[in-house]
């Protein structure tokens, strides 16, 4: 179990790590990738949110079973930074998709009426 939560929080950097790409990518890209890119980018980070939460749920597993955590063990300052990090994970990617589907799309290039001159 050990070895699972370690692997999951090495997963989960590298998983934020492609999340900060994936920001990058659609707020340097043109209207068509804010358009279809919030879902990529909200799916991005609901997986991200739950691989921490999975890691820290394993984690508060071992704190009440295994023999390493004595009486008068806590858990310190990166369980508090974990929790907050896969809280504010899940609430942005609620908040895209709320924002997705209620706000007003952003309106795309209308075409200029072609008046031909008659003769």
């Amino acid at each position: 179990m050990w070895r699972s939560v370690g692997f999951l929080m090495s997963l989960a950097v590298v998983l934020e790590g492609m999340t900060i790409i994936t920001y990058v990518v659609i707020l340097a890209g043109g209207m068509q990738k804010r358009a279809s890119g919030w879902k990529i980018l909200s799916a991005l980070l609901l997986l991200v949110g739950a691989v921490q939460c999975t890691s820290m749920a394993i984690m508060a597993y071992l704190y009440d079973e295994d023999d390493r955590f004595f009486p008068g063990w806590r858990l310190d300052d990166s369980w508090i930074l974990c929790t907050v990090s896969w809280s504010i994970l899940v609430i942005s990617a609620s908040g895209l998709i709320a924002s997705a589907y209620t706000l007003p799309s952003e309106g795309g290039y209308e075409l200029i009426p072609n008046h031909e001159s008659e003769d």
